[in-house]
C-alpha cells in the first residue's frame, strides 16, 4: 500500500510538469512562445488523486487516463476557452475520462485545472445507492457534464481545502481524504443526473438517521467518520442522508457532525484545567488535526476562541 503523497511544485518545462503527475501516461507540448511557468499541487493515494495545475502558456495535452479510474476535470480559463476532445469548454463544463480512455486537450494560456480521479469500482458501489441503472449507464458513456456555476465553485473550494489540509499535514488518514474526494465526485455526478422532481422524505426516518449518525460520530470522535462511511454502516444512500440532515437540522451532514464534535470538545475544555490538558490536545482528541481550523470553526460556532473558554 502506497503512502499518501502530497506535493506542491513549480516548473519551467511542460515536459517535467507532465511527468510529475503520478499515474498518468501523457505528453505536454508547448505552443505559445516565451518562458513557461507552471504550478502543480497534488495529493495521491492508493485509490484516489486530486491535482491542480496552472499553465501560463498554451499547451497541448495528450495521453491515456489511468486504468480502473474515473477522472473528472474542472477547468478555469481566464481568456479563451480550453478544448477537450475537439469541443470547446464553457465556464460550467466538467470533463470526464473513463478507464484507459485516450484524451486530447488544448489548454489555453492561463488555464487552471482542478481534477480528481477515483477508483471506478468503489465509485460504482457507492453510486449504486444514489443512481438508477439507467443513470449509471448514461454516466458510463458521457465525456462532459454541464453544471451550475455555484455547484462547481462549491466543489472546487472543498477540493482545494482537502489539498491544503494534506499539504499541511501528511499524517491525515488516507480513508478520510479518499472519502472526501469521493463525496465531491458524487456531488458533481448527482447534480448532473438528479431529477427535477423532489423526493419527499419521511420525517420520522430522517430524525432516526440523524440520531444514529450522531451516535456513530460520538463513538468515533477521535477519528471523524465520513459521510460515506455513515451511508455504508446505515445502508442508506447519500441522497437520503443529505436530505434527512437538511430537513431535520438545516445543515449538511459534515457541518452538523463537526458541530457535534466541537460541542464535545467545548465540554471537555470546561471540565478540565489549562495546566491539565492543552487546547491542542483536546482538538486532536476530537479529530481536529489542524489547530488553526479547529479554532476557526470553534470561534464561528461559539463566538469565542477555545483559549477564551472558561476552564475548570
Amino acid at each position: 500500500m502506497m503512502a499518501i503523497l502530497a506535493q506542491m511544485k513549480s516548473f519551467d518545462d511542460v515536459h517535467l510538469h507532465a511527468g510529475a503527475i503520478v499515474g498518468w501516461q501523457q505528453t505536454y507540448d508547448q505552443l505559445s512562445t516565451g518562458p513557461v511557468q507552471t504550478a502543480l499541487k497534488h495529493v495521491t493515494g492508493e485509490r484516489f488523486q486530486i491535482f491542480q495545475e496552472s499553465l501560463n502558456k498554451r499547451v497541448v495535452q495528450r495521453g491515456v487516463a489511468p486504468p480502473g479510474r474515473l477522472c473528472v476535470g474542472m477547468p478555469m480559463c481566464s481568456g479563451e476557452p480550453a478544448v477537450f476532445q475537439g469541443k470547446s469548454l464553457g465556464t460550467e463544463s466538467v470533463t470526464l475520462l473513463h478507464s484507459s480512455q485516450e484524451f486530447f486537450v488544448q489548454a489555453a494560456e492561463g488555464m487552471d485545472l482542478l481534477a480528481i480521479t477515483v477508483e471506478t469500482a468503489r465509485l460504482e458501489d457507492l453510486a449504486a445507492r444514489d443512481f438508477s441503472d439507467s443513470e449509471m449507464r448514461r454516466l458510463a458513456r458521457v465525456s462532459r457534464l454541464e453544471l451550475r456555476q455555484h455547484v462547481l465553485q462549491n466543489v472546487r473550494r472543498r477540493l482545494e481545502d482537502i489539498v491544503a489540509a494534506a499539504l499541511h499535514n501528511n499524517a491525515l488518514p488516507e480513508n478520510l481524504l479518499e472519502d472526501s474526494t469521493l463525496e465531491c465526485m458524487l456531488d458533481l455526478l448527482d447534480h448532473r443526473v438528479e431529477s427535477e422532481e423532489g423526493r419527499a422524505g419521511n420525517h420520522v426516518v430522517s430524525a432516526y438517521l440523524v440520531k444514529q449518525c450522531q451516535e456513530l460520530a460520538l463513538a468515533h470522535y477521535d477519528e471523524p467518520i465520513s459521510v460515506l462511511e455513515l451511508c455504508e454502516r446505515l445502508n442508506v444512500s447519500r441522497r437520503t442522508l443529505q436530505r434527512s440532515f437538511q430537513s431535520v437540522t438545516g445543515l449538511r451532514p459534515v457541518e452538523y457532525l463537526r458541530s457535534v464534535r466541537l460541542n464535545a470538545a467545548r465540554r471537555r475544555l470546561r471540565m478540565t484545567c489549562a495546566n491539565e490538558v492543552t487546547v491542542a490536545r483536546i482538538a486532536s482528541d476530537f479529530g481536529f488535526t489542524h489547530l488553526g481550523h479547529f479554532s476557526g470553526y470553534y470561534k464561528t460556532l461559539f463566538g469565542e476562541h477555545p483559549s477564551e473558554t472558561p476552564r475548570h
